[in-house]
């Protein structure tokens, strides 16, 4: 009997250990699966937070166009360069009235003065400018306004720029319209030649592709204007052919050539007016390679995007001659008096 209960306390202290042993191995695992799901809840949460925050935003100012404060110095120095080159001119002088009773005095001889110019003269004087530092007040000298008309359209302003289309189209309607395109040339010239001294200028000929005189704004010096009335003459076709090349151009999103990206380009030099002449029937070509008209919104949105990058709204005037086939497939065409009056501009049509 006692040996039986000795078994039984042997066999219950056996169960008792493995009970414990158990215990203790469950306690070990639930507590690494806990760990475990505590390690991936951190990760998705910090992922999650991470995911959620916002990228930064940077906001920049408007434009600032620094070539322009060049221009402004280059026509401060050619008033300069004016004024230093222009002779005195010294009256005659006379003692006659001081002088009544008193004998004559020997006679002047009569030598003409024709000054020296000398570009080296120039050239130290603006490095001392410069070294006073009064160059940099010269460069606030604000640009001088020319009273100028084109094509029967007045306008007073200090930085122009002339924007012609002479695509075969518009020669084709302009010829047609009585009005030759030697007209229109005529009307440059004389533009360029009224500009005042100081007023800032450009000219821009183009088909889908464009030509500029220069890419930025220039003083009207009398060297200017005599090479913008050259380049006139040298680019503006003429009969019999009036061909025009040209290869500039810029690309604006899907357009990689046309009136958009001159425009854009026009915009860049921050003018006060642009005279503009054309059909309205303006065509891009597309970058996979097809063609379209541009439409009077896309050339409306480039405009309004542009102008709220400027202190004073550019003033838009438009020559329009009409096609005489009434194209309608989208083109600009009339709806162009829309964009020159929302632009304190002033549109003239010209027919036969």
């Amino acid at each position: 009997m006692a040996q039986s209960l000795q078994v039984y306390k042997q066999r219950r202290q056996t169960v008792r250990r493995k009970r414990t042993v158990a215990s203790q191995i469950q306690s070990v695992v639930l507590a690494f699966v806990v760990l475990v799901v505590l390690l991936l809840v951190a990760r998705y949460v910090t992922v999650l937070v991470t995911s959620m925050r916002e990228e930064p935003v940077f906001v920049a100012p408007k434009t600032i166009y620094l070539p322009q404060r060049e221009l402004e110095h280059s026509m401060a120095v050619a008033e300069f360069q004016n004024a230093a080159a222009t002779p005195a001119t010294v009256p005659q002088l006379t003692t006659e009235s001081l002088l009544a009773d008193s004998p004559a005095l020997p006679a002047i001889p009569n030598v003409d003065f024709t000054p020296v110019e000398n570009e080296a003269i120039v050239s130290e004087a603006d490095a001392l400018f410069g070294q006073s530092g009064l160059m940099g007040a010269l460069g606030e000298l604000s640009s001088q306004a020319s009273s100028v008309s084109f094509l029967g359209i007045r306008e007073e302003a200090s930085r122009f720029v002339i924007v012609i289309d002479v695509s075969t189209s518009v020669v084709n309607t302009v010829n047609a319209s009585g009005t030759p395109m030697a007209r229109i040339q005529q009307e440059m010239r004389e533009l360029i030649t009224n500009l005042n001294a100081n007023t800032l200028f450009n000219l821009v000929l183009h088909s889908r592709n464009h030509s500029a005189f220069q890419q930025q704004l220039v003083p009207a010096t009398v060297a200017n204007k005599e090479a913008a009335i050259a380049w006139v003459d040298r680019r503006f076709p003429s009969p019999p052919d009036y061909a025009f090349r040209a290869s500039d151009s810029r690309q604006v999103g899907e357009m990689r050539n046309g009136i958009i990206g001159i425009m854009d380009f026009v915009f860049d030099a921050q003018p006060d007016v642009i005279f503009m002449m054309s059909d309205a029937g303006y065509f891009t070509t597309l970058v996979d390679g097809g063609q379209r008209p541009v439409t009077t919104r896309e050339l409306n949105d480039l405009v309004n995007r542009r102008q709220r990058d400027l202190a004073e709204n550019t003033r838009i005037h438009f020559i329009h001659f009409p096609d005489p086939r009434n194209i309608q497939d989208g083109r600009i065409g009339g709806d162009m008096r829309r964009i020159t009056t929302s632009n304190n501009g002033q549109f003239r049509a010209i027919s036969n």
